[in-house]
């Protein structure tokens, strides 16, 4: 069943080999999940799912609702909507954040798709502009990226956690993407500082590609 997976478009390794561009549809990815992230052709964007909607947050980490006609070359997503809230005290940065995720889920074995909500009292995240050919190394790409701080703001972290056995596939470990509650502002997190938030959560099977021909 699609609800006990979580699924990508493409790999982690051939993203970082400069597959930047797209492969399906929005609409097409949306059918999997409605929480999750990634990015967009020619990482035109950083990629927020929430709700059933693919949000866009650009360099200068303004958002808008991207199109079901554009394409995506590498994303996660799976289904939360009916995962009960939970509170989850943090009193920290990123790091303390992780650490009493890990405490509170208690899994390393399986991937987790997670969104965590409430008032940060600073956040730092970037997003990224459309890239051109040639195109050049991912690392290179997010480096020269604005960083943009926010103080005070309430939003939700989109996270999602692959354990070891998806190496090569996506990230190992937890990755996060922000999006603001007005949903203006969005984008990759850098680190943030927070006391309590509310997270929803879901342990899943299993990562699964999503063919091209699905």
């Amino acid at each position: 069943m699609k609800n006990n997976k979580l699924f990508q478009v493409s790999t982690l390794a051939a993203f970082q080999n400069k597959g930047y561009d797209g492969q399906i549809s929005i609409k097409n990815m949306l059918s999997y999940g409605d929480t999750g992230f990634g990015t967009y052709d020619k990482l035109n964007g950083e990629m927020i799912v929430l709700d059933g909607v693919a949000y866009r947050a650009v360099g200068d980490c303004s958002v808008e609702v991207a199109d079901l006609s554009d394409t995506t070359p590498f994303a996660t997503l799976g289904v939360l909507e009916k995962s009960k809230e939970q509170v989850l005290e943090i009193n920290g940065d990123m790091s303390q954040l992780i650490a009493n995720l890990n405490k509170s889920i208690d899994n390393t074995e399986n991937p987790i798709l997670s969104r965590i909500s409430g008032r940060f009292e600073i956040i730092e995240i970037h997003g990224v502009w459309a890239q051109s050919q040639p195109y050049q190394e991912l690392d290179k790409i997010v480096s020269e990226q604005s960083v943009l701080v926010l103080e005070k703001i309430r939003g939700s972290l989109v996270g999602i956690f692959c354990p070891d056995s998806a190496r090569g596939l996506n990230v190992i470990g937890w990755h996060f993407h922000f999006l603001s509650e007005d949903k203006k502002i969005g984008g990759h997190v850098n680190n943030l500082i927070a006391a309590s938030l509310n997270i929803k959560f879901k342990i899943t099977e299993k990562l699964a590609i999503i063919s091209k021909n699905d």
